[in-house]
Parts: structure tokens; C-alpha cells; sequence
């Protein structure tokens, strides 16, 4: 007899909808954050706070997410809305306009909460002019507190940089891993290699080496971290060349899952670590690739990052129920790509069922495409219906190879990440009508998630605070992101300003990019 999950659907059902690699991870008692056994939290001395962003996390993905949490995993609430639920969290909005547009870049926004000061896109803790702003982590370090940074990203990428770095452009990641190197933080997890490694960086410093002679313990890989010894000594762990894989490869790449640890497991070690502090810690944890999936138009991707955010909030409340002087804050740094799950079918009876057939997606974009490269439209169309489920026609596989030519133009030219946008509209096409039967509803039923650009969005974004203090820090209301700095020096205790400048005294110092400088950049930043 099929054995049926708590939700009622058959574990046979289930795995059609999701993928057997995702089922694995998220059904229930078996999330992200369990996938390996890991001791339990000791109680520090100090107070702490946990700074969690989901990077690019508009709200869409974040509904999404949480419908496959409860309708389709059958779980009573994700960690995410239960805090949202909770009378005792305070629940807010925040804007995040930087000082150069009101669509921010991650760089400027990181910086306004590191530092109480706006400045230009691309940008780090410095002003336009180049005056460098002193940072939360500059401040706290000075009074003994922790310091830790823990991303999915490369450690050089934009939001864990802007909290040590003082770098004029987010590009400069060779010199952002100098910096860190002069920061020294307690913790620092994530990728990179590339800005670390003396084989791969232009000036051929061994960058590990020097984090060894200053007393780091290194971790180059996932088995190496959860052996990781819990004492004093600053902790290094660096897990892939670029960026660390997307959540749904690394659950269905049985290699990739070997090297490159979960959010929820650098989280718990970086806790580990920080809590040994007897005067307390910060703590800036990133899910940064739900910014790249937005990018990239993957719907997906998106989800399944945001799901393993959502793991790493359990792993912080279970840090919580021990060490309750703890505020955490969660937030995004800006919206992306317009992310909207729509109606499908008439009356909308179809948008569920949309939604949910993602679900049976296993491979990110990224590795679809990659695998596509020098293929005819045929072999794209199989490497699709692979991984997603969805069987495409002959036109629709012939616009995705057409999207992969070096002299494709968009229409409408915000549709920049191809064959991404392209991939991603076609998943999303549905027809009702009469099907081959003869009868009426879906001849074609795919996914649901519309985009509106490749690029950022400008609306307020979601502001939630729980733990220690968390209502007593006027974060319950609509808030600049220049406020978090506030809110996290009154925390500590610490009296401090940065200046400012004003949107037409930042005007000259505007960088602009032309339309092929702006194509290299955001490949960098997302590849």
C-alpha cells in the first residue's frame, strides 16, 4: 500500500509535483536545515543580533513560497509567517531608494543599513566623493562584539561587502577580499574562491594563506565545515569558485551537495562560533541568490531559495528559544524583476495548480543553459522537458536557441537576461479552450509567474523583527533603510553618525554605464 504524506497527497503524487530531489528537502521533517545532524545550541552571554536578507525578495516569491510550505507539503506554517503571525514580532515596511535613483542597486542599499547614510548605486560604505562611512560591524567590532557575514554569494559580493568595505565600485572583488582581510570578521562563509586563490586572482596573493597567518580556521568544503571545531578562532569557509550553486542543483547534484553547504548549516556554525562571545555579536546572513533567480526571470530557483531562507529562520529560532537577548531582523534590499503569481483559467480556478507545477523542476536555469550551449532546437526542447515537465513546441524551442545568439536583442530591451527571459516566458504560457478530447479547460497548462523586467524594482519591501527588543525599536510602521542602522546602534548602545549628502550634491559623482558596460556588469554579478 502507497504510503500518503500528512497532507493526504500520495508520496507517488508528490513526487510528480516537486521532483524527487526537492522532496527529499522539503517535506515535512525533512526541511533544508535537517538535512544533517547537528548539536544543539549552547546559551551565550552576550546580546546578539541575527541581520537575515532575503536579496531581491519581493513578496510574490515569498506567497509562493509559502504555498508550497502548506497546500502542497502540508506543514501548518512556514517559519517566515509564523513570525508574521506572531503578536509579539513587529511588522513594518521599509523603502529603499538609493541616493542616485529610486530603483536601488544591493551596494547602496546594504550600505544605508551598515552605515544611516544614502549613496550612489554601485557603491559601497564610502560617499560619492569617496569619503569612506563608518559601518555597524566597524563600530560593534570596536566594542568588542562578534562579527560575522554568512552568504550564499561570493563573501566579496555586494550586501557582506558593504558592511566592511569602503570600495568606490562593488566590482572591485579583488580588493573586497583585501578588505575582509583587514576586517578580519569572527565568521566568514560563502564563495568565492575566485578573489581568494592566488592561481585565480590578478596578483597572484595567496589570500588563504594570509587568513591562516592571522589564526583562521578554514573550511574548503561542507564535511569540513560541520567538523568544524566550536572555539574562539575566526572561522573561514569559502565553498565554490563563484557564487555557491543554486538550492534546487545542490538538491539534485549529489556532487555539488557533498562540497557546498546549506544557509541553514553555515548559519547554525556561524552561531556556533559568535555565541562563544561573552559581549555579544552581529550576525548579516544572506540568501543572496533569490536576486539572481529574479535576474534570470527563474521562477523556481526563486522559490526553492527562498524555502531555504525560510529553513535558516529555523534554524534561528531554535537559536532564539536558548539565547532569547537576540533581535533579528529580516528584510530585502530591494525588489526584482516585477515577480507576480497570476490568475490562470477562467475565474482563476487554474492559478493553484500553475503554480504548483514548478514543483516538478530540477535544475536552476543556470545549469539548463549551460547545457543547452551548441545545441540544436530539438536537443533544447529534450533538455527542457527534462527538467521541467513541460513538453515545447518546435517555435518555442527554435526562440530559445534564436535567444542564445550573441547579436539577440530583446523586445522590450529590459528583457536583458537570454535565453533566461525568453525560457522563463515560455513556462509560463497556458491556452484554454478545447483539448484534443474535446473537452473544455487547459490545452496547454503551464506556470503562472509573470515578470515584468530582468531588473530591480523600486517598492517598499517587508520588514519583520522578532527577539529581544524587537517592539521596542519603532520598526512597526513605514521606515527608510537608513533607520536599520539606528535601530541596531540604540541595540548596542552606541552613539554615532555618519554624514550625509543630499541627491543633487551626489549628482555629478553619478556613474554611467553604457548599455554594454550595464550587460557585463549584471552577467558578473549574477554568474
Amino acid at each position: 500500500m502507497e504510503q500518503s504524506l500528512p497532507s493526504g497527497i500520495s508520496r507517488r503524487d508528490l513526487i510528480k509535483m516537486v521532483g524527487a530531489g526537492a522532496l527529499y528537502a522539503l517535506i515535512p521533517g525533512r526541511s533544508l536545515a535537517a538535512t544533517s545532524p547537528s548539536p544543539p545550541f549552547e546559551p551565550g552571554k552576550g546580546h546578539g543580533i541575527i541581520f537575515v536578507v532575503g536579496d531581491g525578495m519581493p513578496l510574490g516569491v515569498t506567497r509562493a513560497m509559502h504555498e508550497f510550505r502548506t497546500s502542497v507539503f502540508g506543514r501548518p506554517d512556514s517559519a517566515l509567517y509564523a513570525r508574521l503571525r506572531d503578536p509579539r514580532s513587529s511588522v513594518g515596511y521599509m523603502a529603499t531608494a538609493s541616493l542616485s535613483s529610486i530603483v536601488t542597486d544591493s551596494a547602496p542599499a546594504s550600505v544605508a543599513w551598515a552605515t544611516g547614510v544614502k549613496t550612489n548605486n554601485r557603491m559601497l560604505a564610502a560617499l560619492p566623493y569617496g569619503r569612506p562611512l563608518t559601518t555597524i560591524m566597524e563600530l560593534a567590532k570596536e566594542e568588542g562584539y562578534g562579527c560575522g557575514l554568512v552568504t550564499t554569494t561570493r563573501v566579496t559580493h555586494a550586501t557582506p561587502a558593504a558592511w566592511v568595505s569602503h570600495q568606490l565600485h562593488r566590482d572591485l572583488e579583488d580588493d573586497i577580499a583585501l578588505d575582509l582581510l583587514a576586517f578580519k570578521p569572527d565568521v566568514l562563509l560563502g564563495g568565492g574562491n575566485v578573489h581568494f586563490d592566488p592561481a585565480k586572482r590578478l596578483d597572484s596573493k595567496d589570500l588563504y594563506g594570509r587568513f591562516a597567518h592571522k589564526g583562521y580556521e578554514i573550511a574548503r568544503d561542507r564535511t569540513a565545515l560541520l567538523k568544524s571545531e566550536i572555539d574562539r578562532r575566526p572561522l573561514m569557509g569559502i565553498f565554490a569558485n563563484s557564487h555557491l550553486a543554486y538550492s534546487v542543483d545542490r538538491l539534485n547534484d549529489k556532487n555539488i551537495a557533498i562540497q557546498q553547504p546549506t544557509l541553514p548549516e553555515m548559519t547554525s556554525a556561524a552561531l556556533k562560533r559568535l555565541s562563544l562571545n561573552p559581549k555579544g555579536f552581529i550576525l548579516q546572513v544572506e540568501a543572496g541568490r533569490i536576486d539572481h533567480a529574479n535576474h534570470s526571470n527563474d521562477a523556481w530557483s526563486a522559490i526553492m531559495e527562498t524555502m531555504e531562507l525560510d529553513d535558516t529562520l529555523s534554524v534561528i529560532d531554535a537559536y532564539l528559544a536558548i539565547n532569547p537577548h537576540t533581535l533579528v531582523i529580516v528584510t530585502s534590499d530591494h525588489g526584482n524583476a516585477g515577480w507576480g503569481i497570476n490568475g490562470t483559467g477562467p475565474d482563476y480556478n487554474d492559478a493553484s495548480a500553475a503554480l504548483r507545477s514548478y514543483g516538478a523542476t530540477t535544475a536552476s536555469f543556470e545549469v539548463m543553459i549551460n547545457k543547452m550551449k551548441g545545441k540544436d532546437p530539438h536537443v533544447i526542447g529534450e533538455i527542457v522537458r527534462t527538467h521541467t515537465g513541460f513538453s515545447l513546441t518546435a517555435a518555442e524551442s527554435r526562440s530559445i536557441a534564436e535567444a542564445m545568439l550573441p547579436d539577440y536583442s530583446a523586445h522590450p530591451g529590459d528583457f536583458i537576461c537570454q535565453p533566461d527571459a525568453t525560457l522563463a516566458k515560455i513556462l509560463t504560457h497556458s491556452s484554454y479552450g478545447r483539448n484534443a478530447k474535446g473537452e473544455s479547460g487547459a490545452v496547454i497548462r503551464r506556470g503562472n509567474v509573470g515578470f515584468t523586467s530582468c531588473n530591480h524594482t523600486a517598492e517598499d519591501q517587508l520588514l519583520l523583527a522578532y527577539g529581544h527588543r524587537a517592539k521596542e525599536l519603532g520598526m512597526d510602521r513605514l521606515v527608510d533603510n537608513t533607520y536599520l542602522f539606528d535601530v541596531m546602534c540604540r541595540y548596542f548602545g552606541i552613539s554615532f553618525r555618519n554624514p550625509v549628502m543630499s541627491r543633487q550634491q551626489a549628482a555629478p559623482y553619478q556613474q554611467i554605464s553604457s548599455a554594454k558596460e550595464w550587460q557585463h556588469h549584471l552577467k558578473l554579478h549574477i554568474t
